[in-house]
């Protein structure tokens, strides 16, 4: 058994069960099905929308806490096989930021009443920015209670 398969259990539907922390992940993230960036607001209606239409089958998909989607881009490898499948990045010599830029993530979490958290994957590192005007590299991993 492979650290992936202890960590994660592919369902074979479209989302991934992260053992232990009895959470139900979408595969594809917003990005990857819609083909384009959101922002807070757009990141609230697609997942509205995903409930509306019973997307893979539940409609109580929501935005992950801070410390959830911390927890599920920790395991770096796990997460790049399941839910990236994307080929190795060529370093920039110029930085490590690699080639193709970072992913981000819309968590749940807002501070304020225009600002919201995200956390950026491969490095986890979370940054709280306004609601509005952030859309370059962040999309929306939606997930429910197991």
């Amino acid at each position: 058994m492979t650290n992936t398969e202890i960590l994660f259990e592919d369902n074979g539907d479209g989302t991934i069960t992260q053992i232990g922390e009895d959470l139900i992940w979408a595969k594809k993230d917003s990005r990857q099905e819609l083909g384009k960036w959101l922002n807070w607001d757009e990141a609230n209606a697609y997942k509205d929308a995903c409930n509306e239409q019973s997307y893979l089958g539940a409609n109580d998909w929501r935005l992950p806490t801070k410390s959830e989607i911390r927890g599920l881009l920790n395991a770096q490898a796990a997460y790049e096989e399941l839910f990236m499948n994307l080929p190795s990045k060529k370093q920039r010599s110029v930085s490590n930021y690699q080639a193709g830029g970072e992913w981000s993530y819309w968590t749940s979490e807002t501070r304020y009443d225009s600002y919201a958290w995200k956390c950026y994957f491969p490095v986890v590192k979370e940054v709280c920015v306004d609601q509005q005007v952030s859309t370059t590299g962040t999309s929306v991993r939606l997930v429910r209670d197991a």
